[in-house]
């Protein structure tokens, strides 16, 4: 226990050294201006997988030889300020691909859901998360199941690969998200939505009211989008994701 205790005491030093120095940097300062995430009575972000990228950023040697304009600084801050949206999200990270099996039984999504939730596992689509206008998730079949973790709550799952950039750097395309369908939305989570006329997105939750639900992408060069709140509309929850790339950090 006592080696537990000074294993955690001397990481945290160092984290700490490390945000002394990084807060020592001008540039940084302005970084976190722009990215909206400065105050003067406390650390920009305490993030572990922040301060590493952080870190990255400012001793990039291209960065160091190119130096830092102010165009450069106001693309670091929304990188910035992206990277620390998606780490205050409640979506679980996990490196490598979801584990598959074959269906236990063979039918569209809407007919398999509750089998595969009794057996702890979700069906998986192949079409993206971006499926076209008048195309219904229920109606599709699958060929493949993924193994729920142990750990997640009870309930029904989909699987779903990402596609497009909208949710750079929390989602890439060709990850994989675990979706657990319930249409109650929560803000600062990351929900799989129906855009009417338009297909199926995954959106972070911004502003919501009785009626109407604002859906947030994490790139900023993506607008906000509404849509009706109701049980059309919103299908789930991304409680997890998977990147085949091996990352498990925004």
């Amino acid at each position: 226990m006592k080696a537990s205790r000074r294993d955690t005491e001397t990481h945290e030093l160092s984290r700490a050294e490390r945000l002394a120095v990084i807060r020592q940097q001008d540039v940084l300062v302005e970084m976190a201006v722009g990215a909206e995430m400065y105050r003067a009575d406390s650390p920009f972000y305490t993030d572990e997988r922040l301060v590493a990228w952080l870190e990255h950023e400012l001793n990039a040697p291209h960065r160091s030889a190119a130096g830092w304009s102010a165009n450069r600084i106001a693309a670091a801050a929304a990188r910035m300020g992206a990277a620390a949206a998606g780490a205050r999200l409640k979506v679980r990270l996990v490196s490598g691909l979801p584990s598959a099996e074959r269906p236990a039984v063979a039918g569209m999504i809407s007919q398999v859901l509750h089998e595969a939730g009794v057996l702890r596992a979700a069906p998986q689509l192949d079409l993206g998360v971006a499926a076209g206008a008048g195309r219904d998730l229920w109606d599709e079949s699958c060929d493949v199941w993924v193994r729920v973790p142990d750990d997640a709550p009870a309930g029904q799952y989909v699987s779903l690969s990402v596609v497009g950039e909208s949710m750079d750097p929390l989602l890439h395309t060709g990850d994989s998200v675990l979706v657990r369908i319930d249409p109650q939305v929560v803000r600062d989570t990351v929900i799989l939505a129906k855009v009417p006329d338009a297909g199926y997105v995954v959106k972070r939750v911004g502003r919501v009211t009785r009626t109407r639900l604002e859906l947030l992408s994490l790139n900023p060069a993506f607008p906000p989008i509404t849509i009706p709140r109701d049980d059309h509309t919103v299908l789930g929850t991304v409680i997890l994701r998977w990147c085949p790339h091996g990352a498990a950090s925004v």
